[in-house]
């Protein structure tokens, strides 16, 4: 059996309509880093950008897909996806910064990034086993990969201040912010329309994301 959230119809189109939205937002912003990348003539950010759309598109519309659909065999099917996805997201998230911000300290870059894409894989395969079974987990996967940034936060800090750009740590920790203040509302209120408001404080962490991506010098 699968551990399984009941929201009414009017909550799941609020809950759609707001990942909806992220999901025009992630292309949209995907096109923009991508486009920069490309104008840059810069390979490394190309690939950077290239898996942090990858992550925030797939997760966004996996999440609209997920509320959107009503029949509760495709429902539950897309749950697991939906659970999925986030660790997908989460791992992308850490690409732009380091494989671009970090190039000048390769090994560090290179470690965070298979360490978090690694989390993600295992995180992916829990996420298709029975949830309530794998929940405690699953949480302290979220946490740990969440945490993983401590260990580049002096090195990107420095970078960033001897580049100028010392905005991108900013924007990087509001959008951190940002998401956990939305999982603590998602975790602690059973109200109607949390959910969606969990949604929107995941669409402002993201978007903070994506502008602390695009800041990033090339």
């Amino acid at each position: 059996m699968t551990e399984e959230k009941f929201y009414t119809l009017r909550e799941e189109r609020a809950n759609y309509l707001t990942h909806g939205f992220g999901f025009l937002m992630s292309t949209v912003g995907t096109m923009l880093l991508l486009s920069r990348a490309m104008t840059a003539g810069d390979n490394r950010a190309l690939l950077g950008y290239a898996l942090f759309g990858f992550g925030m598109i797939t997760c966004m519309g996996t999440s609209t897909a997920y509320h959107y659909v009503q029949e509760s065999q495709r429902k539950a099917k897309l749950r697991h996806l939906d659970h999925a996805s986030i660790y997908l997201l989460i791992a992308a998230s850490y690409s732009p910064f380091t494989l671009i911000l970090l190039r000048d300290e390769p090994f560090l870059g290179w470690f965070i990034f298979a360490l978090v894409w690694l989390i993600a894989l295992a995180g992916i395969i829990i996420s298709f086993r029975p949830l309530k079974r794998n929940s405690h987990l699953k949480t302290a996967s979220y946490v740990l990969m969440g945490l993983i940034v401590l260990i580049a936060f002096k090195p990107l800090t420095e970078i960033a201040r001897a580049k100028d750009v010392i905005d991108v740590v900013i924007w990087l920790i509001a959008g951190g912010v940002f998401y956990i203040v939305g999982a603590v509302i998602y975790a602690s209120a059973k109200r109607e329309f949390v959910h969606a408001l969990f949604h929107l404080f995941v669409l402002l962490g993201l978007a903070s994301h994506i502008y602390a991506a695009y800041l990033i010098p090339l």
